[in-house]
C-alpha cells in the first residue's frame, strides 16, 4: 500500500456513525414532537381575549367567537370602531381598532380608511373556511381560521394605499378575495 491510498473505514466504525446520525435524528423528531404538542395545547395564535373592557368581551371568548354569532360581536359592523360623530375611537393602548371578516370571496369591509401613522389594531375572523390574510409588500401574513381571532398591530407610514389579499386557497372565487387599506395623511388640528 502506498501513502496516498483512500483511508477505509471498516463496517464497525461506519455502524457507530449510522448509530450516531439515528440518535441525533430521533432527538430532532422528539423535540419537533414536543414543540408542536406544545403549541396546540398552549394556543400560540394571536389573539383577541376577554376582559379588555370591550362591549363584546361576553360573545369573545379566549380568542374564538362563534361565526354563526357574530352580531352580537363588533364584527357585525366591520371597518374602524367609531364614536357617534363618525371619529375612529382610541383604545387605552393608543391604537385604533378595525375588525375585519373574511368570508364568500371577500372581505368586510372592502374598503378601509386608516390614518397615516397611528397604529391600528386588526381583529380578522372568518365565517366559511380558513382564509389567508397577507398584507402586500410587507411580512403581515396571518391564517384566518372559521371562529377564531387573529389580532395584530400595523402602523402605516406612508399616506397611499396598500391591499389585502388571501394567499390560503378558499375554492373558486379565491382570486377575487382583495380589500384595500387607504392610507390617509393625518389631519392636524389647530
Amino acid at each position: 500500500m502506498s501513502g496516498t491510498d483512500p483511508v477505509r473505514l471498516d463496517h464497525h466504525t461506519l455502524e457507530r456513525y449510522e448509530t450516531a446520525w439515528l440518535g441525533v435524528a430521533v432527538v430532532l423528531t422528539i423535540l419537533l414532537f414536543v414543540g408542536v404538542l406544545a403549541s396546540l395545547i398552549s394556543g400560540t395564535y394571536p389573539l383577541l381575549g376577554s376582559g379588555t373592557g370591550h362591549a363584546h368581551d361576553a360573545a369573545i371568548v379566549k380568542g374564538h367567537v362563534d361565526p354563526a354569532q357574530l352580531a352580537a360581536t363588533p364584527f357585525a359592523k366591520p371597518g374602524l370602531v367609531m364614536d357617534d360623530s363618525g371619529k375612529p375611537v382610541m383604545n387605552a393602548q393608543g391604537t385604533l381598532d378595525a375588525y375585519l371578516v373574511a368570508g364568500g370571496f371577500t372581505y368586510q369591509p372592502s374598503v378601509l380608511r386608516v390614518p397615516a401613522g397611528v397604529p391600528v389594531t386588526l381583529h380578522v375572523t372568518a365565517t366559511d373556511v380558513v382564509h389567508g390574510f397577507q398584507l402586500t409588500g410587507t411580512n403581515v401574513n396571518v391564517e384566518i381560521l372559521p371562529g377564531h381571532v387573529a389580532s395584530l398591530t400595523v402602523t402605516f407610514r406612508h399616506p397611499g394605499e396598500q391591499h389585502i389579499i388571501c394567499n390560503e386557497y378558499c375554492g373558486v372565487g379565491h382570486h377575487n378575495m382583495i380589500t384595500r387599506f387607504i392610507v390617509e395623511a393625518p389631519t392636524e388640528t389647530p
